[in-house]
């Protein structure tokens, strides 16, 4: 784990922008985006840019929410109104079935030729979950799949979500973290706790 400290929430967004577009031009075109209000300055400026309306990018909606996508909950709602994507694989909530969402999902994953992503944009939360890996859920025994449906029973709901497997073959993975309650999480995670965000 390479951990880079800013001093401002601004200059976290601003070094991810510059990685983000460095390996664009280098040659990424399967880019992974995490939903959340963290990196959603970074997806509005990036959707403002011109040049990167020049590359081709397939951009992977991590996990989601089971909701419609015009819920304020949605993270590929929320995506889709910032970045603006030409190309966006996102789960299909409106199927109304999460184990359908996530068949559709790995069907279209392959229908697009993808064999692993380029870049995978992560959060992380105060219990050490990212993604919707959260600590004792299912999800984080699913090794053989590209995505998973998984009942978050604290938050009592459905959440469909990109595997630690999938996460884990990402050419490079990028966890963007802010405030204090998250310093500690990933000092442990360094000790070699064992939080889902550290497993993948």
């Amino acid at each position: 784990m390479n951990l880079r400290i800013f001093d401002t929430v601004d200059d976290l967004l601003r070094a991810a922008e510059r990685t983000l577009m460095q390996r664009i031009e280098a040659g990424a075109r399967s880019i992974g985006l995490s939903g959340g209000s963290t990196p959603k300055p970074l997806y509005e400026s990036l959707g403002k840019s011109d040049r990167l309306r020049e590359f081709p990018i397939t951009w992977v909606i991590v996990d989601e929410r089971y909701v419609p996508i015009d819920d304020p909950q949605s993270n590929a709602g929320m995506i889709q109104k910032t970045l603006k994507p030409d190309r966006l694989l996102r789960f299909k909530t409106e199927l109304d079935d999460p184990a359908r969402t996530v068949e559709e999902f790995e069907r279209e994953w392959r229908a697009l030729g993808l064999q692993r992503l380029d870049i995978v944009l992560l959060g992380i939360g105060d219990d050490g979950h990212t993604a919707s890996l959260f600590p004792g859920t299912t999800a984080l025994n699913v090794e053989d799949r590209i995505a998973t449906a998984v009942f978050v029973r604290k938050l009592d709901m459905w959440r469909v979500t990109l595997t630690k497997t999938a996460i884990r073959e990402a050419a490079l993975r990028i966890v963007l973290a802010t405030g204090a309650k998250k310093r500690p999480i990933l000092q442990e995670v360094r000790a070699g706790a064992d939080y889902p965000i550290g497993i993948v």
